[in-house]
């Protein structure tokens, strides 16, 4: 009896384990099912006759293809295998192909997976299919040879930082039969021009206006131009992390009216900006917002921002001085008067690196904290107001002690 007791006692406990197992993965084959839609079928792999390609058939109406050569220089992928349609570039398909050219894509190709391309540093030549409908996550990830892209009609998706590293490029152009993106002067927008997602970093263009209706620039947007000199961001309320990372022509902004975030590196390394106006609309400067900006000499902080984030400021040797208001509640690490020492591989304060503040303020603690020098309630516009009215009240001390001594060496002869 005992041991029919354990037997009954095991069975239930692996029954139980089996009922866990089997609810743990029905989310991951709903996943399945919403990402390849038909179903979770019997699926195959393996590697074409020629040994050029290892395919995945998911047994639903999808097969992905990867690039077994690496030294590949001019790349046809199959429209079949086994009698079934290509459908899919697969994730790392050609990635770190350092010889790859070019990339004949058959029509059959419908989704490219996230880094299908990356690395692919000499890739010159690409044409997208035109039944493309969807390109994954830095899907061309540094291919620093391709200078222009064709959009096809039917893409819905384009995710985040697909063209990032792609410095040569000078042009993305859009199907004009698209119905989610669009394409002006080069530069590439969702189908209402309400949004930039990216603005080729070739672009020749040193001065660029946000056209009218654009509100919002997508991370990274700007990324890596190198010639754009100055831009007019009137009508923008909102602008992405690392949105203008790495602009190293950049010279000069201003920001509008409306805009309440500085987010996470947005003029991150932009060595050549020497001005920035912020807007009285601005609440907070996000973390490595002027992370080294080189060139940049002054800026004032409006009046509403209440947090200034690690590293704000960080490696601005040019910045000798800020004023920091009231109103500033939060100072993040080495946000200010810091900079990274290469030799010593250290952070150092800036020599003379001063902080404009008063006493009981967030900014005196973090100065004192830091041994940063503080004007800790007399701001240096203030010493300059009262050096004028001291020389004032000299000079008019001055001018009645002559009038006095003139008028008693008169009496005598008066």
């Amino acid at each position: 009896m005992k041991k029919m007791r354990n037997n009954t006692n095991f069975l239930r406990t692996l029954g139980t384990w089996m009922a866990a197992v089997l609810m743990a993965i029905s989310p991951l084959t709903a996943s399945a099912e919403n990402l390849f839609p038909g179903g979770t079928q019997e699926h195959s792999e393996g590697v074409t006759l020629d040994g050029r390609w290892s395919y995945y058939d998911y047994g639903n109406g999808t097969m992905g293809v990867r690039c077994k050569n690496k030294e590949l220089k001019h790349a046809k992928i199959p429209s079949e295998i086994n009698g079934k349609p290509v459908t899919m570039i697969d994730s790392d398909c050609f990635k770190d192909n350092a010889v790859l050219e070019s990339v004949e894509i058959p029509s059959t190709v419908t989704y490219i997976e996230d880094f299908a391309f990356y690395n692919c540093t000499n890739l010159k030549s690409l044409s997208l299919p035109a039944n493309l409908n969807r390109i994954d996550w830095q899907a061309f990830y540094n291919c620093s040879s391709l200078t222009e892209i064709t959009i096809p009609a039917s893409v819905t998706i384009i995710e985040e930082f697909v063209f990032e590293g792609c410095t040569s490029m000078k042009e993305i152009k859009v199907s004009d039969a698209n119905k989610n993106f669009k394409s002006q002067d080069g530069v590439l927008f969702d189908i209402g021009m309400t949004q930039l997602i990216y603005y080729p970093p070739s672009k020749e263009d040193k001065t660029y206006d946000i056209p009218d209706g654009c509100t919002k620039i997508e991370d990274w947007a700007f990324i890596g131009s190198k010639y754009l000199e100055t831009i007019d961001l009137a009508g923008v309320t909102e602008i992405g992390e690392d949105a203008f990372y790495h602009c190293t022509a950049l010279k000069s902004v201003e920001l509008p009216e409306g805009l309440s975030e500085l987010k996470s590196a947005t003029f991150g390394s932009c060595t050549a900006l020497t001005e920035v106006i912020l807007p009285f609309s601005l609440d907070s400067i996000g973390d490595s917002a002027f992370y080294s900006c080189t060139s940049l000499s002054s800026i004032n902080i409006p009046g509403r921002v209440d947090t200034i984030g690690n590293y704000a400021f960080y490696n601005c040797p040019s910045l000798k001085s800020i004023a920091i208001n009231d109103a500033v509640k939060n100072i993040g690490d080495f946000a200010l008067g810091f900079y990274y020492d290469a030799e010593t591989e250290s952070n150092k304060r800036l020599p003379g690196f001063v902080v404009d503040t008063h006493s009981g303020t967030a900014a005196h603690e973090y100065c004192s904290v830091n041994s940063i020098k503080s004007t800790g309630g007399i701001t240096q516009s203030g010493v300059f107001i009262t050096i004028i009215v001291v020389i004032i009240v000299l000079v008019v001390g001055a001018v009645v002690g002559i009038l006095v001594i003139q008028k008693k060496v008169n009496q005598p002869y008066q």
